[in-house]
């Protein structure tokens, strides 16, 4: 089970980021999925591709193997640590199903392998494609990441203090 996994953040608030996550079997598609992934940074969206990409290939008959294609190592490895970080309920609910289904067979493996956006790597390429060309309004109620609300919070502060420093009476 091959799976490539992307995330899109918009540069308008008005739309929600997006994550994206393809899964491949003997170089056929057979699924496609795509979730609003909420008021979140690009890392936490990027976090929830790699988890639709793990629960959808572990749910997939016949399947020893699942190889994740992403551009972010590190968000990889973060979705197998289960400690405090923004995004870890994605984290533990990988954590939980890999669990599970490496528990099922000794045989069972799991690779991540990062593909630079760069290089334009075709399976990379589509899920990247996919994320980017669906566009999701911001709901009433979206989800919202612990650093997400940080950087709204640090933006504010900054452009508060720039104001405040540009006011002569201060």
């Amino acid at each position: 089970m091959y799976c490539s996994t992307d995330a899109s953040l918009p540069d308008n608030t008005q739309h929600t980021a997006v994550s994206a996550a393809l899964l491949y079997r003997q170089g056929e598609r057979i699924h496609q999925v795509c979730h609003p992934a909420g008021r979140v940074t690009a890392p936490d969206a990027e976090l929830f591709a790699i988890r639709s990409a793990i629960t959808l290939a572990t749910q997939q008959d016949n399947c020893e193997r699942i190889y994740i294609f992403t551009d972010s190592i590190a968000l990889a490895k973060r979705a197998v640590d289960p400690s405090v970080h923004s995004g870890q309920g994605h984290s533990l609910a990988v954590c939980r199903t890999l669990t599970a289904w490496l528990g099922e067979d000794p045989d069972c493996r799991v690779f991540f392998i990062q593909v630079p956006s760069k290089l334009g790597w075709n399976i990379h390429k589509e899920a990247h494609n996919y994320a980017t060309s669906l566009i999701q309004p911001v709901g009433p109620r979206p989800a919202t990441s612990l650093d997400s609300v940080r950087k709204a919070i640090t933006k504010r502060s900054q452009e508060s203090w720039t104001r405040l420093f540009q006011d002569a009476d201060y």
